[in-house]
């Protein structure tokens, strides 16, 4: 492993001399925000709130549509700012746990790059499927529910959920420098760990 040419490697090599984050931060927001914004305007919220509540009007779905907007926008990208820093603090205590020399200030860059290379292939995925006309809450056309869309236990079988325990993997290994087993093996937890709580959720669904 140590000389093969793993895919995002040298980007993330770069980042235990030259940790530079704040460019990646300001793309990062811009593609959650992105993301979001257009998760919300292309889903039927209107369907959505008649659901919940049958008894609403048309005149109230609309205000409600219209606060839900920003609501939704501004707590997600404040959640996903804290799953960076869990992100990071957890990517931190593995590299100490194995004795990794790395900085602080690598290992956060490294786990910005990780999420942002993430964060674009799923918005990539998102304007794929708006452009050819696919449900972007039914349908991912990265999981097994595009066989059977709607279905949540095939909706955690996602090839987005094997690029993030790779990007671990690459991470761990180039950034933090942990040998090639433990780095894939971390990563190989993530993945599991993924599949195990979202199983979780869509059963309690």
């Amino acid at each position: 492993m140590e000389n093969s040419n793993l895919l995002l490697g040298d980007s993330f090599s770069k980042f235990r001399e030259r940790p530079k984050w704040i460019l990646n931060l300001i793309i990062w927001i811009v593609v959650v925000i992105g993301s979001l914004w257009l998760t919300f305007a292309f889903s039927d919220w209107t369907e959505l709130m008649k659901q919940t509540n049958p008894n609403m009007n048309q005149a109230q779905v609309e205000q409600a549509r219209s606060f839900m907007g920003p609501v939704t926008v501004i707590g997600g990208l404040f959640s996903q700012l804290f799953y960076l820093l869990i992100a990071f603090l957890i990517v931190w205590a593995i590299a100490r746990i194995f004795k990794s020399n790395v900085k602080k200030k690598s290992i956060f860059a490294g786990t910005l790059f990780a999420l942002l290379i993430s964060s674009l292939v799923a918005l990539i995925v998102l304007v794929i499927q708006m452009i050819v006309g696919l449900d972007i809450v039914k349908i991912s056309i990265t999981s097994l529910n595009i066989f059977d869309p709607g279905n949540k236990v095939l909706s955690v079988f996602n090839l987005q959920t094997l690029l993030s325990g790779y990007l671990l993997s690459v991470l761990l290994y180039k950034t933090c420098k942990l040998s090639g087993k433990v780095s894939i093996i971390f990563g190989v937890a993530l993945v599991i760990i993924s599949i195990g709580f979202g199983l979780l959720g869509a059963s309690i669904q």
